[in-house]
């Protein structure tokens, strides 16, 4: 088509290169914008359904509270559908398997858009996870077999960096959707948009060689999948039934028993779901801690904070939406100033601490928001501090992991990582839920009333000083400190003798 419009100018030998570079299908950039168009939706659900929770428990009748499963519910289930994605390909070649993925979270998100019943969203909110644990992996697998190993570096970067600014932007785009059009459109919206990363996938994918063709370990599975929703549903519904109910602690027998049976199958199995091998590297085992810690604060800030500025603030989703992106326009500045800049493992180590400390600062600076009025100032800082912290944790892991790891055991590393993350984003979620309807506010009046006067403004101070930490706002602190802990275990790596490869970059060229 190109072509056609410059035939017989001097525009000709550009149209020729249009034909010839930028529209043909094996180039491996629109490879990389096909898995940023589709792995977009399974990143921004994860947290789209942050704001606007009192239209959803409007149009399914159910209380506030239950909301909460939908995010932990959905998180959870994108962990689970992680595994699936490595073992499916001994059955369907990759164009067919990624294809049929976006089918299926499609097909999840029209059964939520059209639900009336809280049990018919989870069950499509259970198929959009399952189906987005297949598209994620695949998108770092894909590069890697397209790109020259002098650019892959750089595709990877950009692809954590979308996956990045999906999530953040989750809440905004779902503000807007859900006070503009309806709840339900926030997940209508996915079809059209994976209509589109569907032809994508068809023109512009190919598929590769099998490099690991293991047989599906459906037992593994099984019991993998069986084990967290038992553990998952005891913690969500503890409060219900209480802490110490026979029926919760079935649950958590039956989730130990599983669990058990899980890894002997796994230690026994050369083609287990999660291959342990990786696990062989105690640096790696560290790097997943810190994965988990760090998506445990990130995941459950998300979730908190927009429903923190419609509850105490009185913001439209649409406008608590846009306070969240502030984090996500840091998240792209400062990803930029790092993609052309290619360190060795110690320093991306150095990067992956210093950004899991500042979501931490992040989360920890939001213990002093007052909790009557907006603060601009204090409310905007925080969220780029957050922002910036997150996109170098979040750029750090696939070089790291990669440093770590002989090529055989990338792909096994990357789909450990992945799990570790949306384990730790479900964990986050259920903390801030279970946080956030317990800690009640508690103001001056609150407090033990005497008609003698106090004996100095120091008392004073620390009347306030307990008025203030003893609101919401303390679950914040909380996360902070998980986050904390996620930024120790990362410098721990440090103290690891140095005898992995000289750099991220060489382990990527030896691929």
């Amino acid at each position: 088509m190109a072509g056609f419009f410059v035939q017989g100018t001097f525009l000709q030998p550009l149209g020729a290169f249009v034909n010839r570079s930028l529209f043909q299908s094996g180039n491996p950039w629109w490879t990389l914008l096909t898995v940023v168009v589709g792995t977009g939706m399974p990143f921004a659900d994860t947290t789209i359904t942050n704001v606007g929770r009192y239209y959803i428990v409007s149009g399914l009748g159910v209380i506030p509270y239950e909301t909460g499963w939908l995010t932990a519910g959905y998180s959870l289930a994108l962990a689970v559908g992680v595994p699936l994605s490595h073992r499916l390909r001994g059955f369907l070649e990759e164009k067919d398997l990624y294809s049929l993925a976006l089918l299926v979270f499609m097909a999840g998100s029209v059964v939520v858009a059209l639900s009336d019943r809280f049990s018919s969203a989870m069950f499509g909110r259970g198929l959009e996870g399952l189906a987005g644990g297949v598209l994620i992996p695949m998108a770092p697998a894909l590069l890697q077999e397209v790109f020259p190993s002098n650019r892959l570096a750089t595709a990877q970067s950009l692809f954590s960096l979308s996956a990045s600014v999906w999530v953040t932007v989750g809440p905004t785009i779902g503000g807007w959707i859900i006070d503009d059009i309806g709840w339900r459109w926030a997940f209508a919206i996915n079809v059209p948009i994976g209509c589109l990363a569907l032809l994508m996938a068809q023109y512009f994918l190919r598929d590769h060689p099998r490099t690991d063709p293991r047989p599906f370990d459906f037992p593994g599975f099984l019991l993998l999948s069986t084990t967290l929703g038992l553990l998952f549903t005891a913690y969500m519904s503890a409060e219900w039934y209480g802490w110490h109910s026979v029926f919760i602690a079935r649950l958590e027998m039956g989730s130990s028993f599983f669990f058990s049976f899980f890894l002997l199958r796994s230690f026994l199995f050369r083609g287990a779901i999660l291959p342990f091998e990786v696990l062989g590297n105690p640096r790696f085992v560290l790097l997943l801690l810190a994965t988990f810690l760090q998506a445990t604060q990130a995941f459950g800030r998300l979730y908190l904070l927009a429903p923190f500025l419609e509850k105490n603030d009185r913001f439209q989703a649409h406008h608590a939406g846009a306070i969240v992106a502030v984090g996500a326009i840091a998240e792209i500045l400062v990803s930029l100033s790092f993609l052309l800049t290619f360190r060795d493992h110690r320093q991306w180590i150095s990067l992956l601490a210093f950004g899991t400390f500042l979501v931490a600062i992040a989360n920890v600076d939001y213990l002093f928001l007052p909790a009557n009025v907006f603060d601009m100032a204090l409310t905007v800082r925080s969220q780029l501090v957050f922002g910036a912290g997150l996109a170098l944790a979040q750029l750090s892991l696939a070089p790291i992991s990669r440093a770590f790891q002989p090529p055989n055991l990338v792909r096994p590393s990357t789909t450990w990582l992945l799990f570790a993350q949306f384990l730790g984003g479900a964990w986050g979620t259920m903390i801030s839920r279970h946080l956030v309807h317990h800690i009640q506010p508690v103001f001056l009046l609150d407090l033990a009333q005497t008609s003698s006067p106090l004996r100095s403004q120091g008392t004073f101070r620390l009347l306030h000083q307990i008025a203030g930490e003893f609101t919401s706002n303390l679950i914040f602190l909380d996360l902070g400190l998980i986050g904390l802990l996620g930024c120790a275990a990362a410098l721990l790596l440090l103290l690891f003798p140095d005898n992995v490869r000289s750099s991220p970059s060489e382990t990527a060229s030896s691929q």
